[in-house]
C-alpha cells in the first residue's frame, strides 16, 4: 500500500506514551531516514496538476456496453485513456484469488512524436479510510499464486497420508484448484497491464491490459451496496483520474447479452 509521510507522524505519535524525550526524537528522526526517497516522491507527486473525469464535459465519455461492463473514457491532447470496470465487479472480486480488484486500462497515443508512459496506476478506496493501493504486478502476483499451488499440493498429500480414504476427494479438489489458478496466472501473464516504462509512438501507439488491486487490508471491510474508487494514472506531467462508481448510479444495473 503506498503511505504518505503522515502515517510516519502518526507512528510517532502513537508511541508518544511509551516513547519520551531522547528516545522519541530518536524514533522520529528513524522513520525520517527509513523513508527518504518515499518521502521526496510523495512531495514530488503532489505537485502534479490532476486532470479528473467528469460527467458532461469536453472529451469524458460513459459507456455501458453490452458484454456487462462500465467504460469511463477522458480524451485530451493526443492522448485518450479509458478505464474499464466488469458491472458485477464487487461481487466477483469477493470469489478472486487474495479477493483481488480488476479494471482494464488502455491509453492511445496520437501524436507525431513519442511519450513516456510509466504505468504508475493507483486506486482510492474512497468508502474505505481512503486507502490507496498500486496496481499488484503480473509477474510477482504470478509467482505468489505458483507458490501458493505448490503449498496446496504438498498440504493435500499430508492429508491423504493421514486420511487415505479421502484421496479421491481431496485429489479432486486439488486438480480442480490447479487448473483454476493455471488458468489465472495465463490470464494475468499475458493479459495484465506492462508494469514497465513503455514508449508510445506513431508506431505504438497504444498501452492496454488489466490491473488488479489487493483488497487484503484491515481498514477495507465487506463491500458496500455501491462503491466509490478513485482510479488514477501517474504520467510524468499530470494526474490522469477516474471517478468509479459501481453501480455507476443509484439502484443502476446492467445486464449482459448472451454470447
Amino acid at each position: 500500500m503506498l503511505r504518505s509521510c503522515w502515517w510516519w507522524a502518526r507512528l510517532a505519535f502513537r508511541a508518544g506514551p511509551i516513547l519520551s524525550g531522547a528516545n522519541l526524537c530518536c524514533a522520529i528522526l528513524c522513520c525520517a531516514i527509513l523513508s527518504p526517497t518515499l518521502s521526496r516522491a510523495s512531495d514530488k507527486k503532489k505537485q502534479l496538476p490532476a486532470v479528473r473525469w467528469t460527467s458532461g464535459a469536453p472529451g469524458c465519455t460513459f459507456e455501458a456496453t453490452d458484454d456487462g461492463h462500465y467504460r469511463w473514457t477522458m480524451t485530451g491532447q493526443n492522448l485518450t485513456i479509458a478505464v474499464m470496470v466488469d458491472s458485477q465487479e464487487l461481487a466477483k472480486s469477493r470469489h478472486r484469488f487474495y479477493r483481488l480488484l480488476g479494471a482494464y486500462v488502455s491509453v492511445t497515443y496520437t501524436g507525431g512524436e513519442k511519450f513516456e508512459f510509466p504505468a504508475d496506476v493507483r486506486i482510492d478506496f474512497v468508502r474505505h479510510h481512503d486507502i490507496v493501493e498500486g496496481y499488484q504486478d503480473p509477474t510477482e502476483l504470478s509467482n505468489r499464486l505458483q507458490n501458493d499451488i505448490d503449498t496446496k499440493v504438498f498440504e493435500t498429500e499430508r492429508k491423504i497420508k493421514k486420511d487415505p480414504q479421502s484421496k479421491e476427494e481431496k485429489t479432486a479438489l486439488l486438480r480442480e484448484y490447479e487448473k483454476v489458478a493455471a488458468e489465472f496466472i495465463e490470464f494475468i501473464s499475458t493479459q495484465g497491464l506492462d508494469p514497465n516504462t513503455v514508449m508510445l509512438s506513431p508506431g505504438n501507439p497504444e498501452a492496454h491490459g488489466w490491473v488488479f488491486f489487493t483488497t487484503n487490508n484491515k481498514w477495507i471491510g465487506p463491500w458496500k451496496e455501491r462503491e466509490d474508487f478513485l482510479i488514477s494514472l501517474w504520467m510524468k506531467d499530470k494526474v490522469w483520474q477516474f471517478p468509479v462508481s459501481l453501480p455507476p448510479s443509484e439502484g443502476d444495473l446492467i445486464l449482459r447479452k448472451p454470447d
